[in-house]
């Protein structure tokens, strides 16, 4: 579904839909002839069609019934499922290198009236309006949008009947009655799609080359080797690919398409032959994926060959880049999940949502309801009318209810005049740091207890069970300060709790990462030489090598100097610099490993800090904390929880503020919860 906009509309449907019926209006678009100027005015004719399976085909039924079918199931819903989408249309519309399409093979259609396809697009400039024709009668849409319905009505499955489900045309925006209804059944509509259909703009701006070297990053750089295989090549021939080639993939990946909200989950509803159209152009959802993959598991592709390749053409850097990547990535794991049955962690889902864009901050929430665990979408009905600290308080309400966790409040982001209780996540902000990188399900801080909750006589007011299992001491240099010394607050206490060297400087390497580790396998052996970079920075190593590669390339020297920030930083007693390694030798490091390594270590970095605590405990928190805070276990959270303590101005009771999460070693798989502390009940403000 796209972002509402009110724009002028001249025709409206005679009748609302019922959003509680099967019926959905479904458009279709009136074809040209080869001959036929592509400038001929758009022609449309909307009608309801009912999704009912009483309206399913002979054949289709037959098809569903033949349990000797390959994936044939005993569950009437995978059964349905198992022939809506991906591997048949995939051999339908076919591409090659260039995204030249291919019709063969068309499939039947599974219900008597036809079948549908659901489009996945941005509307583009509310300003910039374009009229067409739907029943007769004018109806104003934006360019975009009507740059792909040119397209769309040139293609073969549209000249063969087969309809669109487009939000624009087919949902009355006017209505917010139904709108809302709408909202509930997109998870419905686009799963019975026989596929969504991906529409990212006009070719433009060398999109054409810029496709071709989607393709063949996918294609051949994709392994998980093929980071050093594509880095060395270009450190061999910078222009290897092309000339402006960096350039015209850089605008394809910044387009404005990858920043909408609702395509979190109109393309994780879909698979990976999915296709998606650029122009005339046509790959599948799989090639972007891996190609934008290839890019995010790399800096030196975007911080010198995009850059350089910017700046030749006097054009800026857009770190929308990074934002994109990572919402690409986030989608073929939500996708991936989907299509294995596998349940989708919410609370990942509110960390991409405040990366993406919405019209109506609502739909941070309503626009993932089609994703969110179906015990939590059950107690959220979309209401347009409701404010939005309310629809943002209810559903912070509804995940702890539905689930019995509190992970929820590992997402509040505290922000600056904000009325609204600390509690409750502000899904409209930006994150600084995001949660789910501090991971979603290998935790188990507060052991197998579920949350224990109650609303207070005030709405801001959130009752708890946990207990205070520390306090914060010393931090470490902070990322916005460029790593300065003069950022850090020196450790006070000498305590050691993991008893010798070796395990305090495990826990150090494993808080630089949060532990974690993909494959997670590799985490003993290789994120360990994180402490290794400062001695592989002075060695004498051989020219032309990943290893030097890795070496001279932005992320290691990142990592070089962070440790260099908080070399005098103390711990169990000790300077940090103690910990390092103090010889190295290459034929030790997995140059593959190090390098996810320091790209994990970035990733938890940003915004985040060392801390030690009172007990000489060691982790990774965000920022913000400061000396004197305390590491909370809350009942039913997968992780500790920094809070600050505030006093009730009127009664004098002790009332807390969440300030974020934090990583903790040692405390991190429910220890804590054996230290005897009594629970009590938190109030959180």
């Amino acid at each position: 579904m796209a972002e509402h906009m009110d724009i002028r509309i001249y025709f409206e449907p005679e009748k609302p839909l019922d959003s509680e019926g099967d019926d959905i209006r479904l458009i279709t678009i009136v074809p040209i002839a080869p001959d036929v100027p592509k400038t001929e005015p758009i022609e449309c004719f909307l009608s309801e069609y009912c999704l009912n399976d009483e309206h399913f085909t002979p054949a289709y039924r037959r098809y569903l019934d033949d349990t000797a079918a390959v994936g044939a199931s005993d569950d009437p819903e995978k059964r349905l499922h198992r022939h809506t989408s991906g591997h048949a249309l995939g051999n339908w519309i076919q591409v090659s290198r260039f995204g030249d399409q291919v019709e063969t093979n068309e499939p039947e259609c599974r219900y008597e009236w036809g079948d549908y396809l659901a489009l996945s697009y941005t509307w583009g400039d509310p300003s910039d309006l374009r009229e067409i024709t739907v029943n007769g009668q004018p109806l104003l849409i934006t360019e975009n949008l009507e740059a792909c319905l040119r397209v769309l009505r040139s293609k073969k499955y549209t000249q063969h009947g087969w309809r669109f489900w487009i939000d624009a045309i087919c949902i009355n925006q006017k209505d917010i009655v139904e709108r809302a209804g709408q909202v509930k059944r997109m998870r419905e509509i686009y799963t019975r799609a026989w596929t969504p259909i991906i529409w990212i703009g006009e070719e433009e701006n060398g999109s054409r080359e810029a496709l071709d070297l989607i393709v063949t990053l996918a294609s051949e750089y994709a392994s998980r080797d093929g980071v050093e295989k594509l880095t060395s090549t270009l450190h061999r021939n910078a222009d290897y690919f092309g000339v402006g080639r960096w350039r015209a993939l850089n605008n394809i990946v910044c387009r404005r398409y990858w920043r909408r909200l609702w395509i979190l989950q109109e393309v994780a509803l879909g698979r990976y032959t999915t296709p998606v159209l650029c122009g005339e152009k046509t790959l599948c959802w799989g090639q972007f994926a891996r190609a934008f993959g290839v890019l995010k598991k790399t800096d030196e592709v975007i911080n010198i060959y995009i850059t350089n390749e910017l700046k030749e053409a006097s054009l800026p850097f857009d770190p929308v880049i990074w934002t994109n990547l990572g919402t690409v990535q986030e989608i073929q794991f939500h996708q991936d999940s989907h299509l294995s049955d596998k349940r989708i962690h919410t609370f990942r889902l509110i960390s991409v949502s405040r990366s993406v864009l919405s019209t109506d901050p609502r739909d941070k929430v309503y626009g993932l309801l089609s994703l969110m665990d179906e015990s939590i979408a059950a107690l959220i009905k979309p209401d347009y009318t409701d404010s939005v600290e309310n629809v943002y308080r209810s559903f912070a309400l509804a995940t702890v209810r539905a689930t019995g966790s509190l992970d929820v409040i590992r997402h509040c982001v505290p922000t600056e005049g904000s009325d609204s209780p600390s509690w409750v996540p502000s899904l409209a902000a930006e994150p600084t740091g995001d949660a789910f990188t501090l991971r979603d399900d290998s935790f188990t801080t507060s052991g197998l207890s579920s949350a224990s909750i109650s609303t207070m006589s005030t709405s801001n007011l959130l009752s708890c069970r946990g207990f205070i299992a520390d306090r914060i001491d010393g931090l470490g240099c902070m990322w916005s300060r460029n790593w300065d010394s003069g950022s850090v607050l020196q450790t006070q206490s000498t305590l050691n709790p993991y008893g010798t060297f070796e395990a305090a400087q495990e826990a150090i390497w494993k808080s630089m990462v949060a532990c974690h580790a993909s494959p997670t396998e590799y985490l003993e052996a290789d994120y360990g030489s994180l402490l290794a970079t400062p001695a592989l920075a002075k060695a004498d190593l051989p020219e032309q090598t990943p290893l030097k590669d890795l070496v001279a390339s932005f992320i290691f020297d990142w990592c070089v100097q962070y440790l260099a920030g908080d070399a005098e930083f103390r711990v169990g007693g000790r300077r940090l610099k103690d910990y390092w390694w103090k010889e190295v030798l290459p034929e030790q490091i997995d140059v593959v490993h190090l390098r996810d390594a320091l790209m994990q270590r970035d990733r938890i970095n940003l915004s985040r800090r060392l801390f030690t605590t009172n007990m000489g405990y060691v982790g990774m928190a965000l920022e913000r904390v400061e000396r004197g805070d305390a590491v909370a276990v809350l009942h039913g959270c997968s992780m500790p929880i920094v809070l600050r303590q505030s006093m009730d101005g009127e009664s004098g009771d002790v009332r807390w503020r969440v300030v974020g999460d934090c990583y903790l070693h040692g405390i991190m798989n429910g220890e804590a919860m054996k230290w005897g502390r009594v629970a009590q009940d938190l109030i959180l403000c």
